[in-house]
């Protein structure tokens, strides 16, 4: 009778301790799943930092121009007139060696597979010149129609760069054969002598907005190839993110003043008027640069 008693009491003991053994093991569970979770997302960053790295590092292909110059590459000189020189401002001849076939050429002469494989929307060339003028397309904009690398004026006896071009124009000079004066959504990069392709993501990772995209393309299309955000884009004016931004030391009423006519403020200013862009556009560059100085910088 003492046995069996036992055992009763010992059954009895353990099935009124289940509800709490449940309660125990179901928080532990949780903790373990929150554990678990956390080193997941901890992981998740540190995979997407490693690809970021991976992006910066592998997928980029830099290409030197200068080699046009010589004589054994092989290229067959175009003779091409533009019809109007969005530089010169007027009907230019030229002699020059059509991109598209420079540019098949040297994709085709190292492992760039990630370039001739992926959307060409989402591929960005730059454009370096000599003087610090970065300026980029994305490839289906650069290839939307024939651009030619120029290298010598054909308006001249001695087939040379003359005048005022003879200080601006080499090593190469891209032109467009038909471009109406009034479309400035194409790029005429004077003493060109580099090109940068690199995944569209990946080289405007650290400025690229949340929400004020469409100030960032203004800002692209009309800005970046000469003031660069956080060291990315031209170098010919000055930064305008990094260490601070602009609109913490410029006001926008004399930014937009500046940028229609430069002279009125540094009589020596380089940059020429932009009375191109609407006040409505600039009001849009400027809520992206007020995002911009809300995000870390990173410089690097």
């Amino acid at each position: 009778m003492r046995l069996q008693e036992f055992q009763r009491l010992y059954y009895l003991r353990i099935f009124n301790c289940l509800p709490l053994c449940y309660f125990i093991y179901f928080f532990l569970f949780l903790a373990l799943v929150f554990g678990a979770c956390t080193e997941e997302s901890k992981m998740g960053e540190q995979m997407k930092e490693v690809a970021k790295e991976t992006l910066a590092q592998q997928e980029i292909a830099h290409f030197d121009l200068e080699f046009l110059l010589g004589n054994e590459h092989g290229f067959v000189a175009e003779e091409i007139m533009v019809k109007y020189d969005h530089t010169l401002k007027h009907e230019q001849n030229y002699k020059a060696y059509r991109f598209s076939q420079v540019l098949d050429t040297l994709l085709a002469q190292g492992d760039y597979d990630w370039i001739r494989s992926a959307d060409p929307a989402k591929i960005l060339i730059t454009y370096k010149c000599v003087d610090g003028y970065n300026a980029s397309m994305t490839m289906d904009k650069a290839l939307s129609q024939e651009s030619y690398l120029a290298f010598t004026d054909l308006t001249s006896e001695s087939e040379a760069w003359t005048g005022k071009m003879a200080s601006k124009m080499p090593p190469l000079y891209l032109v467009w054969e038909e471009v109406p004066y009034d479309d400035h959504s194409l790029i005429w990069p004077y003493g060109l002598s580099k090109l940068t392709i690199t995944p569209y993501e990946a080289a405007y990772a650290s400025i690229m907005p949340k929400e004020n995209l469409a100030g960032f393309k203004l800002y692209e299309t009309h800005c970046l190839k000469c003031h660069s955000l956080s060291k990315i884009g031209g170098v010919m004016g000055p930064e305008f993110n990094y260490p601070r931004n602009i609109l913490t030391y410029w006001k926008e009423d004399d930014i937009w003043a500046f940028i229609n006519d430069p002279k009125s403020f540094r009589y020596s200013s380089k940059m020429p008027p932009i009375t191109y862009l609407q006040r409505s556009e600039f009001d849009e560059i400027v809520k992206y640069l007020r995002e911009l100085d809300s995000m870390p910088r990173d410089p690097s």
